[in-house]
């Protein structure tokens, strides 16, 4: 499983693997990691004196230094909501003796945007123009095991055109500072860099599937990785047990400090949103008897595709729908959100029936390990974005970067179903095509297990004759993806909807369309509440009646945070285009999208002295997909569901309690799907 990486040889999934550490730990483990989240010291730099100052060797001023809580932006400080410039963090960290020849590297989730590092004074890390992605630094020849040793972290949220997002052209918050937690590993020499695992599903034979490990070596040059061997252990997570499926020794192909084996396995179970069913892969490397480094991480067995007007999800096509989420909406934390936070957000999502999301940028691996837990499907994109962002050869190169290391960190992750290349550009700019190609080419290369595309606020412009309009970006990508604003952006009404989606699917033939953003937003267009649940009622309608749109995510679960917002309640701009508030309280629409995103519909409800009878559909619109396993509860008995197909009807009978009972439905993973007094 040949990948390019330049980031790779750093990977590590600190939040799927490894116990982690207090301060103090003991050497015993041939890999240690401590946690640097907690209290650092923050000065902001508004005045750019770090660096001439030497603040990363003598510490920064007393003077001028607040205690601070690392995740941390300074976005969310009294006084600091607007600033954009440098912030300076500063920790002091007791190395362990025992660390003392040992590889010992910092991990940064995110810092936002650049970063500068130095490590005693030593500079270790620059990581320029991917504020939203890890990185890691070695810092063993600045350490001093046994020492006190001084971290300094330099963040700046200036705009700049050496970055993406580019200059101010993104619509969500411009949170500075080390927005994501920080550790420090130690390894020997002889360690595992990065472990990728596909998890392919054998379509024809259920139960069944292939393993496709990728193990990447740290010191890829060391001479001792000949005598190294792989032993693993894969185990179910996220299911009834935990029982092991394999266990043995890998005998693959060492390659450049890169191994791979495909490993075929029996009586597995594959992953999808309403059964995330996943494993567990701990990987030891073995020298000469001696056990050098033990890796761990989670992967599925999960297949996606396109054919003709269908999302192919294990080879079952399927019409997806759900909502969109703007992270780094909380009111306290920015950026910074803490792990409650961004569950509590994704709760909200998928008890709205949401199996299906984008992310703007890139996002913390706690939010990728609660979908693969829970099930959703997710497209994360490279934080291009707007008309003011003209593609370069620095932005294209930027663009590379952020690609390596998404699929470096991310790769194993099942619910990540597509990498997005853009969003909203001019995307009728020759010269902007010609890089958004060269970017899908690319993120193939590093990934063939995904889907590439590029979301299009401009496919609603009729192509010409003449060649002025060209074809748009979006069909670049393995699907169109459309904003549709018909009512709203584009100054026109719903009626030109229908019409307007007719003409682009006979303009792009053979291109699967799937509506990428729809919704009210408000307050630059009224109406409220009551508007956005008529307009959404209506384009739902409208997209599920044409058989070649295969999906549609609406825009959005919150209101949000961002620096382009025209609501000024509070101390920090926000755009109000939620169907729950900044403080994720549900409005009226929000049980209508609930309703809407339902995947089957009651046909039929018949009551007689306690006993009742329903008819179920499955839906044909959007969304649809097959239903398995789904409990249909009252007070007085629960009846699973097998199997629901797409347009097929099924009885299900129950007894209820006649004097005030609910029907109830659930999916396999516990959340509500419908209700029905009874």
């Amino acid at each position: 499983m040949k990948k390019i990486f330049k980031t790779a040889l750093w990977a590590g999934l600190i939040s799927c693997t490894f116990m982690i550490l207090s301060c103090n730990p003991k050497s015993s483990s041939p890999r240690e990691v401590i946690s640097l989240g907690g209290e650092w010291q923050f000065a902001a730099d508004s005045q750019n004196l770090g660096e001439s100052d030497q603040w990363f060797s003598g510490g920064i001023p007393s003077s001028l230094v607040t205690g601070v809580t690392v995740p941390h932006t300074w976005n969310t400080m009294p006084g600091l909501e607007k600033y954009w410039g440098k912030g300076w963090y500063e920790r002091t960290v007791d190395i362990p003796t025992g660390w003392q020849n040992k590889t010992i590297r910092l991990q940064f989730d995110a810092v936002f945007h650049d970063a500068l590092v130095w490590v005693n004074g030593i500079k270790v890390a620059e990581h320029r123009g991917s504020g939203y992605n890890r990185f890691f630094a070695d810092i063993t020849k600045a350490i001093k095991p046994g020492e006190k040793n001084q971290i300094v972290v330099c963040a700046d949220n200036s705009p700049s055109p050496n970055n993406i997002p580019f200059m101010k052209s993104y619509d969500w918050s411009n949170d500075g500072g080390i927005t994501r937690n920080v550790y420090l590993i130690a390894t020997h020499t002889l360690a595992i860099g990065n472990l990728q695992v596909n998890g392919i599903p054998d379509l024809g034979k259920p139960g069944t599937g292939r393993a496709v490990i990728c193990i990447t070596l740290l010191n890829p040059d060391s001479n001792r990785y000949r005598r190294a061997i792989f032993k693993a252990v894969i185990r179910k997570e996220n299911q009834k047990n935990s029982k092991t499926i394999w266990k043995g020794t890998l005998k693959g192909i060492m390659d450049k400090g890169e191994f791979t084996y495909s490993l075929s396995l029996k009586h597995i179970k594959w992953w999808n949103f309403d059964e995330p069913n996943l494993y567990n892969i701990t990987v030891t490397l073995i020298n000469n008897g001696k056990e050098e480094d033990v890796y761990t991480s989670t992967f599925g067995f999960r297949t996606i595709g396109f054919s003709g007007d269908r999302f192919l999800l294990n080879g079952e096509p399927v019409r997806l729908a759900g909502v969109e989420w703007m992270p780094g909406s909380s009111l306290s934390h920015g950026s910074a959100e803490t792990k409650d936070e961004l569950e509590k957000n994704l709760q909200l999502m998928k008890n709205v029936n949401a199996i299906y999301t984008r992310f703007h940028w890139q996002q913390d691996e706690a939010v990728f390990d609660w979908c693969d837990r829970h099930g959703i499907l997710v497209q994360e994109e490279i934080p291009y974005w707007g008309g003011a962002t003209m593609l370069n050869d620095t932005l294209e190169a930027l663009g590379r970067q952020h690609l390596e290391e998404m699929t470096s960190s991310q790769f194993n992750h099942p619910s990540i179903i597509a990498w997005g290349i853009g969003n909203e550009l001019n995307s009728h700019d020759s010269v902007n095509i010609h890089y958004l190609k060269e970017l899908y080419q690319y993120a193939r290369l590093l990934d063939s297990s995904r889907l590439v595309n590029y979301v299009s606020n401009q496919l609603q412009a009729p192509l010409s004759g003449d060649g002025k309009v060209p074809p748009d970006a979006s069909a670049t990508g393995d699907v169109l993806m459309f904003n549709e604003y018909y009512s709203t952006w584009y100054g026109q009404n719903l009626d030109s909807v229908s019409p307007a989606l007719d003409r682009i699917h006979r303009e792009y033939p053979g291109k699967g369309l799937v509506i990428s953003e729809f919704g009210l937003c408000e307050p630059v267009h009224k109406g409220g509440d009551p508007r956005r649940i008529v307009e959404m009622k209506r384009q739902f309608s409208i997209y599920s009646a044409k058989p070649y749109i295969a999906g549609a995510i609406y825009f959005c679960l919150n209101d949000y945070r961002t620096h382009m917002g025209e609501d000024f309640t509070y101390s920090y701009p926000q755009r109000v285009h939620g169907v729950a508030d900044i403080h994720l309280k549900p409005k009226p629409s929000y049980e209508v999208l609930k309703k809407i995103l339902c995947p089957l519909e009651i046909v039929s409800v018949q009551k007689n002295n306690g006993d009742v009878k329903l008819v179920v559909r499955g839906k044909t619109g959007i969304p649809s997909y097959t239903i398995r396993g789904y409990i249909f509860q009252t007070a007085r008995k629960s009846v699973i569901l097998d199997e629901l197909q797409p347009g097929q009807e099924k009885p299900v009978e129950l007894r209820y309690d006649t004097k005030a009972d609910t029907l109830k439905i659930w999916r396999p993973t516990g959340f509500l799907v419908n209700s029905l007094p009874l």
